[in-house]
């Protein structure tokens, strides 16, 4: 019976073999493609600026975020938010005539065809350049103190900013709901629509030439089951075009790898969890077993 018993207590040590802890490999990270495609595309270190925020839950990645670039037609993305809200006060109505152009056809030539012409009447209607900046500066995220001079007198954006106007639009979906409709059907099959991503995206694109040098940008909300917003501004280089479907795309692939990992690591734990609670029940089985011996072995 000793036997017995100490065999049945050895037995409580070793009940089930303890799981390895997961192993989740992380995907390749946008530290690696970014500088590889923008170098693809003719643009070095200086030459470009990223930002990138997940809307499920995997937070931001920036590179040269605060260095100013000319955005080109993308000022015209919080020109028209402007607007939309002044709709949306009552201040204005969509039959609204801004010189002499329905508001409503405003937006589309403004966010669809990026019509500079009619933009610029947009901009006149508000009190010219600098007024815009002044009125669009909330969208922004930064605060007076924080801007550079050139914020007022030129077409500069830093891509920290773009991705806080494209953050504000995004959680404020429904009161800008035509505009992003008119985002949606803007260019198709290029910047960053221009690569093999199968899903929705709403973006303003642009490309503009200042003191001779190329600038080229996109913004943009990418839809789908793991969405997320991206900043793109470059100078330098016309291949951007092409760059910013390949960024598109690989930032897609990453965020779906992030939060595969994450689904895989959350599966891991939750078997661990399994395995352990089945180690309980078996040890509080055993410890039965041998109370009921002892109690046998002393009666």
């Amino acid at each position: 019976m000793r036997r017995a018993l100490a065999a049945l207590l050895a037995a409580l040590v070793f009940v089930l073999p303890v799981l390895a802890d997961g192993e989740v490999s992380s995907p390749p990270g946008p530290e690696e493609f970014v500088p590889e495609i923008m170098e693809g595309a003719g643009l070095g270190e200086g030459g470009y600026a990223v930002a990138f925020r997940s809307l499920d839950g995997g937070g931001d990645w920036y590179y040269n975020e605060e260095a100013y670039f000319k955005a080109a037609s993308v000022y015209k993305l919080p020109l028209n938010m402007y607007f939309y809200e002044l709709e949306n006060s009552g201040a204005l109505s969509p039959d609204e005539l801004i010189g002499g152009i329905r508001l409503s056809v405003c937006h589309r030539e403004s966010l669809e065809h990026s019509d500079n012409p009619i933009s610029q009447t947009m901009l006149d209607y508000l009190g010219g350049y600098a007024q815009y900046k002044r009125l669009i500066l909330p969208y922004t995220g930064y605060v007076e103190s924080e801007l550079r001079p050139d914020y007022y007198n030129e077409n500069a954006f830093t891509a920290r900013m773009v991705l806080n106007i494209l953050d504000y639009l995004y959680t404020h979906s429904d009161e800008f709901a035509g505009a992003i409709d008119h985002l949606l059907a803007a260019q198709p099959g290029q910047y960053l629509k221009g690569g093999s991503l199968d899903a929705p995206i709403a973006q303003k694109y642009g490309y503009e030439r200042y003191d001779g040098v190329l600038h080229v940008a996109a913004a943009g909300i990418v839809y789908g089951e793991h969405p997320f917003l991206i900043v793109i501004l470059t100078r330098g280089s016309y291949a951007a075009v092409d760059a910013m479907g390949e960024l598109c795309d690989a930032f897609a692939e990453w965020e779906a790898g992030r939060a595969a990992a994450l689904r895989a690591e959350a599966e891991a734990l939750e078997a661990e969890r399994l395995a352990e609670e089945a180690r309980e029940r078996e040890r509080a089985e055993l410890e039965g077993i041998v109370r009921d011996c002892v109690d046998a072995a002393l009666s």
